[in-house]
């Protein structure tokens, strides 16, 4: 029995395409049919769209960004999300933003946390299988629009999304008052107690 090893993009690309039943491929180089484009199109549209949530793995906290001679941040392009805990800031124009004095100039550095794209290869196995999951369901929708296949890869999607907030509450060692179920309740009884 061979030992399992880590997914490689590729063998994402062939659970896609397994999925509405082509066979996969040996390589992602070179010209590839359609099917083989899209299915790798659709798992890095995922893959972005997982990892701009900010998950434990992919989040830095205490980040020093410097300012240029111009004395502008400058944002790199693997940002998904930014938070400066000290400023009202945004991301404008691959430059940091301040908000509330509408300016791109900064008199100091500026501390953030960061939420970084990180490339497939690295990503954590859980959720490679739970982008790879969900990469299946949209692709099948796309390509075949079958019901039956839908719903089984929407159950397995489900699961893998289960797994996932399962392994970032072990991985970012929460505690109760950390959850992001407690504070979505904690916000929900605030706003009820604003409105009456």
């Amino acid at each position: 029995m061979t030992k399992p090893t880590s997914m490689t993009e590729l063998q994402a690309v062939n659970v896609l395409l397994t999925t509405i039943g082509e066979s996969p491929v040996n390589t992602l180089t070179g010209n590839q049919v359609t099917d083989v484009t899209i299915a790798n199109q659709v798992i890095t549209e995922v893959s972005r769209e997982v990892q701009a949530q900010g998950w434990h793995f992919n989040t830095e906290d205490k980040v020093v960004l410097s300012r240029d001679v111009a004395n502008n941040i400058i944002i790199p392009s693997d940002v998904a999300r930014i938070d400066t805990p000290n400023f009202n800031t945004t991301i404008r124009g691959g430059k940091l933003f301040n908000l509330t004095d509408r300016t791109y100039v900064f008199s100091s550095s500026v501390e953030a946390s960061i939420v970084y794209f990180q490339d497939f290869a690295v990503l954590p196995e859980v959720v490679k299988n739970y982008i790879s999951t969900r990469a299946s369901r949209i692709f099948s929708d796309r390509m075949l629009n079958s019901e039956t296949i839908h719903k089984m890869v929407s159950r397995d999607e489900q699961k893998a999304l289960t797994d996932l907030k399962a392994f970032e509450s072990d991985t970012a060692d929460f505690n109760m008052m950390d959850s992001y179920a407690v504070a979505r309740v904690m916000k929900r009884g605030n706003t009820r107690r604003m409105l009456s």
